[in-house]
């Protein structure tokens, strides 16, 4: 049981820095692609972390798995907080500005040509 738990811990571990390594890049689609290897690593630690006896060996993966994992939440933390930055500059940008009159005013929203994002910078 303890090379079943070892094996998952590993590949938390793995799942989590390759999607830090993809969020540190900017690398959205990238990161987001993990997901569902990220899913599935967890779901088998979890399976298996109240099944397996306590080891050293064990203590010392779990520990760089913390590690992992705190670099893991902030980069996700990063990536949120930018992306609820493009979201409200897109939202600033689409808004329609007023002329001050209500109704049948002549529209002064801006006529701009189409605009494209990119999801990598």
């Amino acid at each position: 049981m303890s090379e079943q738990m070892a094996a998952a811990i590993e590949a938390l571990e793995q799942a989590l820095r390759t999607e830090t390594q993809a969020l540190r890049a900017r690398d959205l689609t990238g990161a987001a692609a993990m997901q569902p290897a990220k899913a599935a690593a967890v779901e088998a630690f979890l399976r298996l972390r109240g099944s397996t006896p306590a080891n050293p060996a064990l203590a010392r993966q779990v520990d760089r798995l913390r590690t992992e994992v705190q670099a893991n939440r902030e980069m996700l933390e990063g990536a949120m907080a930018l992306q609820a930055r493009v979201v409200k500059a897109i939202a600033r940008a689409a808004r329609p500005t007023t002329s001050g009159a209500p109704g049948y005013a002549v529209s002064s929203r801006p006529t701009t040509a189409a605009l494209a994002l990119s999801m990598k910078a």
